[in-house]
């Protein structure tokens, strides 16, 4: 096993994850300033990388980052960035791909589809994470985009998803029952629990693991489990 990515943004899967190549459809919601899993996954797989995130510092971030990778040149250690780790920027040139290889999609991921969804900005304004859930985060919000997983794949002509990132601050219940509701079960699958681990107001842990649980049926297993964070892998479907 492995973590992919900093302590702040990655997760932990197989080391070779098997079943993966240049091939496979790889989406990774939610950026903020840490894309450093997006990145080493991609340089394990040689695939592209589909990045979801309307907010508007990730997506400034996410473009810096094409920026380093195109020019090969190290960025000053930043707090703001991989949560801080003084080694993200050599991070990022140590497994560098081609910017090409990163495909940035300016819209969130939700249950439904609609042009204008109230986007909840943080309270503190050196924290980047936004949240569609009311009460989660600061009472100013941005009107952003948003489309459920089944539309974007019919948009970006996929049937299947090898590898799905999810971090997007206390909705991620909703949107992964909607995932088992329409049938899509990655094959692997990584989750950011924010509605039942976090410090935040709003808590729900009884939701997550009834959501968990559900997962479990389909057939995934628990790779990993380190607070709010989790990976699992599909190794058998009902």
């Amino acid at each position: 096993m492995r973590r992919f990515g900093t302590d702040y943004g990655g997760f932990v899967y197989p080391s070779e994850l098997p079943g993966l190549s240049e091939k496979s459809v790889i989406y990774c919601v939610g950026a903020g300033e840490d894309i450093s899993h997006d990145i080493e996954i991609a340089y394990a797989t040689g695939a592209k990388v589909h990045i979801f995130d309307p907010t508007p510092r990730a997506i400034q971030h996410v473009e810096l980052v094409k920026q380093v990778l195109d020019s090969n040149t190290l960025i000053a250690p930043n707090k703001r960035y991989g949560g801080g780790d003084i080694q993200y920027w050599p991070r990022i040139l140590e497994h560098r791909i081609p910017s090409a290889h990163i495909q940035l999609h300016p819209y969130g991921l939700y249950t439904s589809d609609s042009p204008s969804m109230r986007f909840y900005m943080p309270t503190n304004n050196e924290y980047v994470s936004c949240s569609f859930v009311e009460g989660m985060k600061g009472n100013t919000y941005i009107d952003v985009p948003v489309k459920s997983l089944h539309t974007i794949m019919q948009e970006l002509g996929h049937t299947s998803i090898d590898l799905l990132k999810i971090d997007i601050e206390g909705c991620e219940c909703d949107v992964l029952d909607g995932m088992l509701d329409t049938g899509i079960n990655p094959r692997y699958l990584a989750v950011d629990f924010d509605l039942g681990w976090t410090g935040e107001a709003r808590q729900d842990r009884k939701r997550c693991y009834a959501v968990i649980e559900r997962l479990m049926r389909v057939g995934y297993k628990l790779l990993h489990h380190r607070g709010a964070d989790m990976s699992f892998q599909l190794t058998s479907q009902t």
